[in-house]
C-alpha cells in the first residue's frame, strides 16, 4: 500500500470534460470548495476540502470522483 504525503491537498478529481458547469456541486459542498468561474467549476479554496464526496454525489454528469478511500485510523 503506498502512502499519500498529507501536506499535498486530496481533491476529487473532476472532469472537464463531462462537466457542464450546473453549479449543483457548488451548491452542495458544505465547506464551499467549489466555485464557478465563467463556464466552469473551479478548486477556490482547495485547502479546506475535507473529501466528503458530496460533491461527487450531488453532480448528474459524474464529472467528479473522488478516487482515494480515506481510513482515519
Amino acid at each position: 500500500m503506498n502512502a499519500i504525503n498529507l501536506t499535498e491537498w486530496i481533491l476529487p478529481e473532476l472532469d472537464k470534460e463531462k462537466c457542464i458547469a450546473c453549479g449543483l456541486c457548488v451548491d452542495a459542498c458544505p465547506q464551499h470548495v467549489l466555485q464557478m468561474d465563467l463556464d466552469a467549476i473551479i478548486f477556490s479554496h482547495p485547502q479546506d476540502c475535507q473529501y466528503c464526496a458530496v460533491c461527487e454525489e450531488s453532480c448528474p454528469q459524474g464529472a467528479l470522483a473522488c478516487s482515494y478511500e480515506i481510513n482515519w485510523v
